[in-house]
């Protein structure tokens, strides 16, 4: 689901493409939801509900849409110090 997402978020700023506020909501909906299902995923084991492939795989795709947050967090910070120091 979101590991789709994080691919194309990363394709797009490796390329310098651009995404519309629509797209980057929807990517935000998404991120969230990826943590409530590790939430969900992480209670369902300690009930015995789940087992810890389940759990692991969760957490896994949590880990990368993190990852992936700040890697284009990282990206946006260098962006604008370089538009701070160019000459006016």
């Amino acid at each position: 689901m979101y590991v789709n997402g994080a691919s194309e978020l990363a394709g797009a700023t490796q390329h310098g493409a651009g995404l519309g506020p629509k797209a980057l909501g929807q990517l935000a909906e998404n991120f969230a939801s990826l943590f409530d299902k590790a939430d969900g995923a992480a209670a369902g084991f300690a009930a015995g509900q789940l087992d810890t492939q389940s759990v692991v795989e969760a957490l896994s795709q949590a880990e990368l849409a993190l990852q992936t947050a700040i890697t284009v967090r990282d990206r946006v910070v260098s962006a604008y110090q370089d538009i701070l120091r160019m000459p006016i």
